[in-house]
């Protein structure tokens, strides 16, 4: 089994790299930013905050083409409806 409690992964731990394996390597072997690495860690951030908003517009966009399936549902009932009661 484990020896050394650093050998354990915390549930904390699970999530932070889940968000970025990088950054969760980094805190995991020590490293502190200095120099290059603040320039990369500043850019990582970016490209972060990038994906979250895509991925957010991608929700949007899917809640949207759910709510155009209903209608387009709805309509083609009222449309049925409407060629029984013609006909």
């Amino acid at each position: 089994m484990f020896r050394h409690r650093r050998e354990w992964i915390s549930a904390s731990e699970i999530a932070e790299y889940a968000y970025c394996p990088v950054a969760w390597y980094h805190g995991r072997m020590g490293m502190r930013p200095s120099g290059r690495m603040r320039r990369e860690l500043r850019e990582g951030r970016e490209m972060h905050r990038a994906a979250g908003a895509s991925l957010s517009r991608s929700h949007q966009l899917e809640r949207f083409s759910g709510i155009l399936r209903i209608a387009g549902v709805v309509l083609m009932v009222v449309s049925a409806i409407g060629w029984f009661i013609h006909e």
